[in-house]
């Protein structure tokens, strides 16, 4: 199974309550637009900072093939949605986790 992997930031303009419910959102929107699997929404944060507010999220689209994968995160939903979170200073990375075998291990 490939992968689209989106990373974001935390924006800082919103409340922690308002980033949850806007990514939980956004993420329910990429699984009804584009053709993926299933759309998984997850809170990253560093284990070392006690009481830190800043954290990332990882929306991962999971994708029957590497060329779905590609054209999910080529689709104008996702490219909509990484404009709108560059606007908001989330620095989205984007990457596609192709489905084969690991190598090197």
């Amino acid at each position: 199974m490939a992968r689209v992997m989106l990373f974001v930031r935390r924006p800082s303009a919103l409340t922690e309550a308002e980033a949850i419910r806007w990514m939980r959102d956004h993420a329910a929107q990429l699984a009804a637009e584009i053709a993926v699997e299933r759309v998984q929404l997850t809170r990253l944060q560093t284990p070392a900072v006690h009481g830190g507010g800043d954290c990332e999220w990882l929306i991962e689209m999971h994708c029957d093939s590497d060329e779905a994968a590609t054209s999910a995160a080529r689709d104008r939903a996702c490219r909509e949605l990484i404009a709108d979170l560059r606007l908001l200073g989330m620095h989205p990375r984007l990457v596609v986790a192709d489905g084969g075998e690991p190598r090197g291990i």
